[in-house]
């Protein structure tokens, strides 16, 4: 039976079988470190045994050159870029690598950097932070202490260029993956982003289906509107990025004037609630609170970054 390219909604359904099945692994060990270990080791090391599961997983079937549970469920096989055989070794490796531990890795670098960057700031304005301390031998403490070391050689220009350019980054990889699924849709390979980089594609092993060109096109059209919820979404973001910018040079703008004295010589000095100094610039916000321009901007500026994590 000759073999064909596997259509959009085998390889969806694949993911879903798989990812089902991860979730129920993943379930299981944290039930049994939490019984054995208690609940507060559990908290600390949750992700690193999230992450052993997933390799589990994969170790066991596609770095051992068998089917997954859900490529199992619909018929489907990997095979190189050739289209001829299966993967490497070492693609496989690669695969499993790029699915399964980069994605952690990358998320506790940026969180250890914002967190070491906004941690900075808060020391200098006077505002102590609370931090668990960490393992001794986990990922995280050796990651803090890294960032800690690399953060100290920035200068302070620095230090406020790299805080928005992490949040940009961290945004940027949620509408790369949002791109990269629009693409799949329209081209019908590569669902995951570590399979494109491994170089993995699927075959069927069931013939041509006669509906297979009425699947395709209908996933096409998908992925025609997913593009354009894209690029809606892009320049939606963009222009919230020119209205921050526009916020923070009126800020600079007013920021060196005199204090407002809007009460008179015998009355009591209006303090701002955030820095608890004579309050500047007055600005009342939609719950009726008033404060100083500076401080409102600064605190609403870090609480949507904090919102996005």
């Amino acid at each position: 039976m000759p073999l064909a390219a596997a259509n959009q909604s085998q390889l969806i359904r694949s993911s879903q079988k798989d990812e089902y099945f991860q979730t129920f692994l993943r379930n299981n060990a944290n039930e049994a470190f939490q019984t054995l270990a208690g609940s507060k080791r559990w908290l600390d090391w949750r992700r690193e045994i999230e992450l052993l599961a997933d390799l589990t997983y994969y170790g066991i079937t596609t770095f051992s050159g068998y089917q997954t549970l859900g490529e199992e469920y619909v018929n489907i096989i990997q095979v190189d870029p050739s289209k001829r055989q299966i993967p490497s070794t070492a693609r496989r490796g690669l695969f499993v690598l790029c699915h399964a531990f980069f994605p952690y890795l990358l998320d506790k670098v940026l969180v250890c950097l914002e967190n070491e960057l906004e941690g900075g700031q808060e020391s200098r304005s006077g505002v102590s932070r609370r931090q668990a301390p960490p393992g001794l031998w986990s990922l995280e403490s050796w990651l803090r202490r890294w960032m800690q070391r690399a953060v100290g050689l920035l200068s302070e220009p620095q230090r406020k260029a790299c805080l928005p350019a992490v949040f940009f980054l961290q945004q940027s990889l949620t509408l790369l993956h949002r791109l990269h699924v629009a693409l799949f849709y329209i081209s019908g390979s590569f669902y995951h982003l570590s399979k494109r980089a491994a170089g993995i594609s699927y075959l069927r092993v069931m013939g041509l289906n006669s509906d297979d060109g009425t699947i395709r096109s209908s996933y096409r059209l998908l992925g025609a509107v997913s593009l354009f919820q894209l690029l809606i979404t892009v320049c939606l973001q963009l222009n919230n990025f020119r209205q921050r910018q526009r916020a923070r040079q009126e800020w600079r703008l007013h920021r060196d004037l005199s204090p407002q004295h809007t009460q008179s010589a015998g009355s009591r000095v209006v303090r701002c609630i955030l820095c608890l100094e004579e309050r500047r610039h007055s600005t009342s916000t939609p719950c009726g609170h008033l404060f100083c321009w500076e401080c409102i901007t600064e605190w609403c500026n870090t609480k949507v970054r904090l919102r996005h994590d």
